[in-house]
């Protein structure tokens, strides 16, 4: 679709494990301008500073992007620095039990919806 693609996995694990799970899920590192490791970036999820940080490295302001994911606290926060948000329901996360009216959500197709309108 042209667009930038970077992969905001909370940085936990190392870039070869990291790259490992990439592989796993049938992708490749090379799939992705970015992905976050602990050896590459300074913050972890839900830190507004590690999105900021991603948008920093890409070279665009955080209105620019488009943060898709499935856990309510730890992706959904990117909103707070002004990224659009796109809330994945297919396996949703909610520890918290937040209200996730206010945020677009849907599957994977409602996604590909939802992009398409920007």
């Amino acid at each position: 679709m042209g667009m930038r693609v970077a992969l905001a996995t909370n940085p936990i694990f190392p870039a070869v494990a990291t790259e490992s799970r990439i592989r796993w899920a049938g992708l490749e590192p090379e799939d992705f301008e970015l992905y976050t490791t602990y050896e590459s970036i300074g913050f972890c999820k839900p830190n507004p500073a590690y999105y900021l940080e991603i948008a920093a490295r890409l070279g665009v302001e955080p209105e620019q992007c488009l943060m898709v994911g499935n856990d309510v606290t730890e992706d959904m926060v990117a909103e707070s620095i002004g990224m659009r948000v796109f809330l994945l329901t297919d396996c949703l996360i909610n520890k918290e039990r937040k209200n996730i009216a206010e945020y677009p959500r849907g599957s994977f197709a409602q996604l590909i919806q939802f992009i398409d309108t920007l």
